[in-house]
């Protein structure tokens, strides 16, 4: 027995992609919410004992290690130079994509290379 075909699958039109993520803010905070989903802690020693400060790169602290760290310290968007907000795209593309997604696509519609 096979499910219903490609014409119903249910997800996220790009237009409400952009409502729900309108700025960096909120991609921030989605990718937070995906990360942490107990609560913030320090990718270097796991403690839970951690602050925000009013850095922008490092915007949050460990008291236990004392070691600054971001939603990407740990994860493959360490090194990446680009907004949360243009992964939230690139995410979007991937998993909406029936074959994937080859990076010329990506370089044409989000504009990176």
């Amino acid at each position: 027995m096979t499910g219903p075909g490609r014409s119903h699958r249910k997800g996220i039109t790009l237009l409400a992609l952009a409502r729900r993520y309108p700025n960096e803010e909120a991609a921030r905070e989605w990718f937070e919410a995906i990360y942490w989903p107990e609560g913030r802690f320090c990718p270097q020693c796991r403690g839970t004992d951690t602050y925000a400060c009013p850095q922008q790169t490092m915007p949050y602290r460990c008291r236990t290690c004392r070691k600054r760290f971001s939603v990407r310290t740990g994860t493959v968007l360490q090194a990446s130079r680009l907004p949360l907000l243009q992964w939230t795209y690139a995410i979007y593309l991937e998993m909406t994509a029936l074959k994937g997604v080859s990076s010329m696509k990506l370089h044409r519609d989000l504009g990176i290379t």
